[in-house]
């Protein structure tokens, strides 16, 4: 029996636009977190860590960004 999926992201995208250009900040990003769980988001700075977290709890801000996919 498979444990509780408390929170699915699915390919999730996120881009900003400034001068007329797009930049795509979150790229695709998938994962899931069952009940009983610990994760961690790891990687290099400015790996957008904190926008991918942002763009789950709805905090991006829209102008200039927004979360696509």
């Amino acid at each position: 029996m498979s444990a509780e999926i408390l929170l699915d992201v699915r390919r999730l995208t996120v881009e900003f636009e400034s001068d007329g250009a797009r930049l795509r900040a979150v790229d695709d990003v998938s994962f899931a977190i069952r009940r009983g769980e610990i994760v961690g988001l790891v990687g290099e700075s400015g790996a957008a860590k904190s926008l991918t977290s942002e763009a789950i709890l709805g905090l991006i801000a829209c102008p200039p960004g927004r979360v696509t996919a």
